[in-house]
């Protein structure tokens, strides 16, 4: 499971490839809690924009310390995984990605 250290007001975004049956499954464990998003190419254009409310988005969950979730993405391609400390301090965070 791989471990990242995420500075205050900093995210973590991790690309993957969109397997053939679109079945993906993760698991974020925190020390904080943090904000996670499953996006396509749109919707990180718009996370990365922060101006813009996030509307192409398939999954994620807001303030967790532990998320996991199994979801089937209805798109062909690139997906990302985003892990977002809006704390004021840093957060370590354990991940890991199936599908």
């Amino acid at each position: 499971m791989p471990t990242a250290l995420i500075e205050p007001g900093s995210y973590l975004r991790v690309r993957y490839s969109v397997p053939k049956r679109g079945l993906i499954e993760y698991s974020v464990e925190a020390d904080r809690p943090v904000n996670t998003y499953i996006l396509d190419e749109e919707g990180l254009k718009e996370f990365l924009g922060k101006g813009e409310d996030i509307t192409s988005y398939y999954g994620g969950f807001y303030n967790r310390y532990e998320h996991h979730q199994e979801l089937r993405l209805p798109f062909r391609g690139w997906w990302y995984l985003v892990i977002d400390n809006e704390n004021h301090d840093p957060v370590a965070v354990h991940y890991e990605v199936s599908g």
